[in-house]
């Protein structure tokens, strides 16, 4: 046994959900949420809420249960680097993924889905903002953090849109940044709240919110990549495998469009 996989049979579940993400246990056939019979998957927020259909149907074809983790990319490749064990990470861009696999932490990464942002306001759009042109007239912009892939994403529209706007519009919004977040899903909540004028989010999350209005962007190239990997020291491989194969597959497809996602190139 190599020193991180000792690292990894010492570490307690209660790991996975300290970043503030969503846990869900879905038991299935009556089996416990541990054991050999069990699929533990960590996935970005992102991916909430097309993840737990996706577990439900997965859990109820295999007859196994599945635990899903979600919270930041950035989170989640920490929890791995520090032991969480976990079967399957699905990140939200690439370039988590690619640490982890040049650290030897995941295999056989792959990109499953696409996705987009979009603009979003408060129902009603308070501040009138009409087009990606607009937001620096927004008195309260929420951002995600550098770190997490949505803050990455939403830096490069911000970049390029000063090809149509001009220089210093990324600077002008950035003024009005009030706060920034870990996780796309806290990013919505700030305008679903009513405490931002506007974020950048992904359409799949926009899709599934019903107090805001969506504002599409113009085409600027960004097109967000979403990669999913089996753990070197999965204690489910094969579970994991065939999950990936769900994801790739025309049926695991469907929900993922139903979601608001793409598919891979």
């Amino acid at each position: 046994m190599s020193a991180r996989d000792g690292h990894l049979g010492r570490r307690r579940f209660g790991r996975l959900l300290s970043s503030g993400g969503l846990g869900l246990a879905l038991g299935a056939c009556g089996r416990s949420s541990s054991g050999a019979g069990t699929l533990t998957v960590l996935a970005a927020a992102s991916l909430t809420d097309a993840f737990t259909e996706l577990a439900s149907d997965f859990q109820a074809a295999q007859g196994v249960a599945v635990v899903l983790s979600t919270a930041g990319s950035q989170a989640l490749r920490v929890q791995i680097e520090q032991g969480a064990p976990a079967d399957l990470f699905a990140s939200a861009n690439a370039r988590h993924m690619e640490a982890l696999v040049e650290a030897g932490w995941v295999r056989d990464a792959e990109v499953f889905a696409t996705g987009e942002l979009v603009l979003v306001v408060p129902r009603g759009n308070p501040a009138g903002l009409r087009t990606l042109e607009d937001l620096p007239r927004a008195e309260r912009v929420v951002l995600g953090t550098p770190e997490v892939p949505i803050g990455s994403y939403a830096r490069t529209v911000l970049d390029r849109a000063e090809a149509l706007y001009g220089p210093g519009f990324r600077s002008r919004v950035e003024a009005r940044v009030v706060s920034l977040e870990p996780n796309v899903r806290l990013v919505l909540t700030k305008v679903e709240l009513g405490e931002a004028d506007a974020a950048l989010v992904y359409r799949s999350d926009a899709t599934s919110a019903r107090a805001v209005e969506v504002v599409s962007l113009p085409e600027l190239g960004v097109r967000p990549e979403y990669h999913v990997g089996v753990l070197t020291a999965a204690a489910a491989p094969g579970l994991a495998e065939r999950f990936v194969a769900l994801l790739r597959g025309e049926a695991g497809q469907a929900v993922l469009r139903r979601h608001g996602f793409g598919s891979p190139a």
